[in-house]
Order: structure tokens, then sequence, then C-alpha cells
């Protein structure tokens, strides 16, 4: 039962006691401790996070997952919250809602590259391209750097077969890190330069320098 007036030291005291068990890693007690929590305030937002922090430790990510939705319905423009969610049920092969749960974190925060990074790569997974090439490219925008996104972009240059894009893609891919270049070398040999040539060299370039 809800109790009509709430002292919000209380909650604090709850909180902060939760927060030095979960560091302990006394995540039993320290669920009974937010539990408690709740019962003088159901929505209180940082009680539903920490049992969100809670489940995942103790392997329980469909109690986590209920926790963060208890945590949206009080803020849903949490874009945290949302990302967290997503991350969760990707975890779970939860695909279409791992993925829906993104794009709402992103639609709420569109500038967290890895959020970005990390919807390209699942929807490179379900064959998605031309939503995948919009994330990458979003992503790249904020992170020209990460050899990864680069590499996926290359893979989605080549299922579009634009050829010189895909290689050119790749080889900026393995100059940040070089290590990738033997993922590539199931294809990147194939790539017939003949192709290449008559396509403009510059776009891929006039793309990284945007």
């Amino acid at each position: 039962m809800t109790l009509p007036y709430t002292d919000s030291k209380d909650i604090d005291t709850l909180l902060g006691r939760a927060a030095t068990l979960i560091e302990k890693k006394l995540f039993d007690e320290a669920l009974v401790t937010l539990q408690h929590g709740l019962s003088l305030d159901p929505d209180n937002p940082k009680t539903w996070e920490r049992i969100a922090a809670c489940n995942l430790e103790m392997g329980k990510p469909k109690m986590a997952i209920e926790a963060l939705n208890n945590l949206l319905r009080i803020q849903p423009n949490s874009y945290s919250g949302w990302a967290d969610k997503g991350l969760l049920h990707l975890l779970m092969n939860e695909t279409s809602e791992g993925i829906g749960a993104l794009k709402e974190s992103l639609r709420l925060n569109p500038r967290r590259a890895r959020d970005w990074e990390l919807l390209a790569t699942v929807l490179i997974s379900e064959e998605r391209w031309d939503e995948a090439l919009d994330a990458l490219e979003k992503t790249l925008d904020m992170n020209p750097n990460s050899a990864v996104t680069w590499y996926n972009l290359a893979i989605v240059y080549l299922f579009f077969e634009e050829l010189n894009l895909a290689v050119q893609a790749a080889e900026v891919a393995f100059s940040i890190d070089p290590s990738l270049r033997e993922l590539a070398e199931d294809w990147i040999d194939m790539v017939d330069e003949d192709d290449t040539e008559d396509e403009d060299d510059t776009a891929l370039y006039d793309f990284a320098a945007s």
C-alpha cells in the first residue's frame, strides 16, 4: 500500500543503502531494500533503475526489462532507458523489440554514435539495407574514425553492388584497424577492378569529408 505521505529523505536513504549493497554484489538484499522503497514511492525512477540493474546482474533480463518498462512509464523521454531496454531485448534475441527501443532512444537523442552503430549492425543482420545505410551514415557523421562502421558500410555497398565504394570504405576501415582486413579476404580480392574503374572515385571521399 502506498503511504499518503512520502519523505524524500527516506527514499534517498534507501537508495543509498541499495547502492552500497549493489557495490558489494549483495543483489538479493539490495532488491529487498528497493522493494521497500517502492512501498513508499512506486513511481520513483531511480528505484526502478536500480531494480533493473540488480536483475541484470542476477541474470534475470526479463525482470530487468519489466523494471525498465516501469521506468519508461514514469519517464517516457528517458533515452538511456530506451537504449538499455533495446540492448536487453537484443541480448534475448528479441530483435524487433530491440530495434524499436533503439529507434525510440535515438529519436529522443540522435547524437549517440554507439547506439547508431549498434542499430546499424542489427539492421544488417536483418538485411534491412536501406535503413542500415542511413544508420551508418549517421554514425560516421559523429564518429568518422570508427573502423567497424566503415567496414559495415563496405558490406552494405557490396550488397548494393557499389563495388568501388565498397572497396574504398573497406580500405578506410583497414587504415584505422588493419586486423579487419582478415574479415574481407573472402570478398575484396574477388571484386573485379575493371568494374570499379568507371565509377566516381571521389564519391566516398566526399561522403567522408561531409
